[in-house]
């Protein structure tokens, strides 16, 4: 915004020795006799297409700064490395709990690796987004088809809840899953 401001000044600046000190100047070199009617009208002419082409100016130097600001956002953005929702093996549901405030809490873990656990918790609210969630169920964890998270199947293949990678959680402005 800075750069914006000290070259429209300048541009101004220049714009206003031209208009005003070379053309009164440049007629009267020529061997034009001016009155002093004619040159306020010189000058005053200058004036006016300063007036007009100033904001004409300024508006084009703004766009130019939008567009350049507008690309190096649009490349840190691609330059972030996007992490699609990959295959996960299937979780077993160990407990499924409500809260002191009434929201709800699942908890899954891999029978053939006990360390990799997961918790799925849910606030309060009227629905009951872990009914579907039964103790000792396996559940799949299949990727959506753009890599944005994981559709969560119970053994019957019904959908029990969405689960978002921590890239679409960002993108969406939340970091509340």
């Amino acid at each position: 915004m800075k750069h914006l401001i000290k070259s429209s000044a300048l541009t101004f600046a220049i714009a206003a020795s031209l208009g005003l000190g070379v053309a009164p100047r440049q007629a009267q070199a020529d061997g034009f006799q001016l009155n002093g009617s004619q040159g306020s009208v010189l000058v005053a002419g200058s004036s006016v297409v300063m007036v007009v082409s100033g904001p004409i100016f300024l508006s084009a130097a703004g766009v130019r700064g939008a567009a350049e600001m507008s690309k190096e956002s649009r490349e840190r953005r691609e330059e972030k490395r996007r992490i699609s929702a990959g295959p996960l093996p299937d979780l077993e549901v160990k407990s499924v709990d409500t809260a002191a405030d009434g929201g709800r809490r699942v908890a899954l873990e891999d029978p053939a690796n006990p360390e990799n656990h997961a918790t799925l918790q849910w606030p309060k609210r009227e629905d009951d987004p872990a009914a579907g969630f039964t103790v000792g169920e396996k559940i799949a964890f299949q990727p959506s088809p753009q890599g944005a998270g994981w559709m969560l199947r119970n053994p019957a293949g019904a959908a029990l809840a969405f689960v978002p990678t921590i890239e679409t959680v960002d993108e969406s402005r939340t970091r509340t899953l």
